[in-house]
């Protein structure tokens, strides 16, 4: 009997601690994270409204992309291409504290990328500074190993949670995509409440998200087993392009780790974008936002080559010298690939992309779980029915394999199965 008062006792503050700790971090994370993406669009925005030279944005690509790539690519080539997970295993793994110099260059690096048009997307640096932000905490608080790992999941949890707009999901995208085994309740409940201080915070900064709710008929009728039938081969579908953006995501990351000079190389990089600009149109620039907003709704405006072209635009912008993450670009492909298998086969338009959206990204990350709670958080609960057909066969179909570097993940998960244990 004592013993089980004991167990209460040690169980409840345990709860207590993590809990003002986590609320802490997800404060910080979402502040700093809302702060960043707000300026990033204000960035964004005023360039395209103030040309330089009355010339667009893209033009300067590849001075932007040179200047990213010597940010980190002489230096810090761990910071090179995506960089996410080379960030949270230094987090991790640097008994000294997270590498400040190392990590503001990426953060700079990023900016310059996106703001002058590169192709990538804005969860890498927001993960990243969620990691930074918790290394640093936990190195402040002189945690163990274990407890260090546990707290810098909950950072990488909470900006996500900023970029996604999705707290529940955030929480296990950062364990099932970067954290790959074992999902434990105890590290689920600080990275839980992390992720949803920082989502908190990002309403209060009123950052904008992408939130369609989409209605679908709760009761199963003929259609919608008709429906069931499509999200099969839908997700046969989405689990090919998943394929593809994996192996190009794979070429780029080990394009950006060459030996050619980082600045030459990010000067052929822009180069080639401003001419596929000019041959194909410059939507495939950029976040590709209002992109994937139009998914949702206008038939007939995408081609069948637009997933391939922006996979091209992200692989150069990437493996070229320019700085980000590629989950938004998995976001703009699988939204488009919905929108396209929608018209083919006669299905709803935004049901489809909402499917897309999720599934891509599911079989890219290795992420159905985090994926299906992301539709019904940003879609809705009906959506998150088929969702979690559609992006459990995307997973199996890209053959477990991810657009992360699989040395760096499979380094993290050994370190994180080790630690975890009691």
């Amino acid at each position: 009997m004592v013993r089980g008062y004991k167990k209460f006792y040690r169980t409840s503050f345990d709860i207590v601690k993590w809990s003002a700790i986590a609320a802490l971090t997800g404060a910080i994370v979402g502040f700093a994270v809302g702060g960043a993406l707000i300026f990033l669009e204000f960035s964004i925005n005023y360039l395209d409204l103030h040309k330089l030279f009355g010339a667009p944005s893209f033009i300067f690509l590849p001075l932007a992309l040179a200047l990213s790539a010597a940010l980190t690519g002489y230096k810090w080539k761990e910071a090179v291409g995506d960089g996410t997970e080379e960030v949270v295993k230094s987090a991790i793994f640097d008994k000294n504290g997270p590498k400040t110099a190392a990590f503001f260059s990426k953060q700079v690096a990023t900016l310059i990328t996106l703001i002058f048009g590169g192709s990538a997307g804005k969860e890498a640096p927001s993960a990243q500074i969620g990691a930074f932000v918790s290394a640093l905490g936990a190195r402040a608080l002189r945690l163990k190993e274990q407890h260090k790992i546990v707290l810098i999941i909950s950072g990488v949890s909470a900006g996500f949670a900023v970029v996604f707009g999705a707290p529940i999901a955030a929480g296990f995208f950062a364990l099932e995509a970067l954290f790959s085994g074992k999902i434990l309740y105890r590290v689920l409940v600080p990275s839980f409440i992390s992720s949803f201080v920082a989502y908190w915070s990002m309403h209060i900064l009123k950052v904008e998200y992408i939130y369609h709710p989409i209605y679908v008929a709760l009761v199963p009728d003929f259609w919608e087993i008709l429906n069931l039938i499509k999200a099969v081969a839908a997700g046969i579908f989405f689990g090919a392009a998943a394929y593809g953006v994996i192996v190009a995501m794979n070429l780029a990351n080990r394009l950006a780790k060459h030996e050619l000079d980082p600045v030459l190389k990010g000067f052929i990089g822009g180069v080639l974008l401003i001419a596929l600009t000019y041959l194909f149109g410059d939507k495939y620039l950029g976040l590709g936002l209002d992109t994937i907003n139009r998914a949702f709704y206008i038939t007939n405006e995408f081609e069948w080559y637009d997933p391939i072209l922006k996979t091209l635009f992200t692989l150069i912008t990437l493996g070229f010298g320019g700085s980000g993450g590629f989950v938004t670009p998995l976001f703009f492909i699988g939204a488009v690939c919905g929108n396209l298998f929608a018209q083919t086969a006669e299905a709803d338009v935004a049901l489809y992309a909402a499917l897309g959206f999720v599934s891509v990204l599911s079989g890219a990350t290795n992420s159905p779980i985090a994926t299906t709670i992301l539709a019904a958080e940003l879609f809705g609960i009906e959506v998150a029915h088929f969702a979690a057909v559609t992006s459990t066969i995307s997973y199996l179909i890209s053959s477990q394999k991810s657009v992360f570097a699989p040395e760096i993940i499979e380094s993290i998960e050994i370190r994180f199965k080790r630690a975890i244990k009691d």
